[in-house]
């Protein structure tokens, strides 16, 4: 469980600085998410959308227009990434088009779970498009365009 972080893989993804909260910490490879004034705070699993992947750690912000800012990758459609797993899961567990979640384990925000089932979409915001590389713990997923902050095909509640 080597714990690499999320990793933009294929895809055009965009990347764009937004204003970090004084209270975030997340580490790089993090899933983030707005925060209710819009800066960026970590992902939780309790949201309904995510808005990318941090390209740099919250304490390591820097400032862009006067403001402490984090650059993040934002997926568009057709974007993948490769996410975290812990040790012992089954490729049936994650098999090619399975919905599933991000959550934390340790410091990063970048695991794909399989503790919400196929029943609940709520909080799906990945589809698993790869096998498992097991060397890496990883697996590649696609992100559900429903559940992003930018370029949604939905309206995002940022509600927790």
């Amino acid at each position: 469980m080597p714990g690499f972080g999320m990793i933009p893989a294929r895809g055009l993804w965009e990347q764009r600085w937004f204003p970090v909260s004084s209270t975030a910490t997340f580490a790089k490879g993090s899933l983030v998410q707005f925060a209710t004034d819009f800066s960026v705070r970590e992902y939780l699993s309790t949201d309904s959308s995510v808005l990318g992947i941090s390209l740099s750690a919250s304490t390591n912000s820097r400032l862009v227009n006067g403001v402490l800012s984090v650059q993040v990758a934002l997926p568009r459609p057709y974007c993948t990434a490769w996410s975290d797993l812990t040790t012992g899961v089954a490729q049936s567990a994650l098999s090619p088009g399975f919905h599933c979640l991000g959550y934390k384990q340790g410091n990063l925000t970048s695991y794909a779970s399989t503790v919400i089932g196929q029943a609940s979409r709520f909080s799906a915001i990945f589809t698993v498009v790869g096998l498992i590389d097991s060397t890496r713990s990883q697996v590649e997923v696609a992100f559900n365009m429903e559940n992003v902050g930018l370029y949604s095909t939905s309206s995002n509640t940022y509600a927790t």
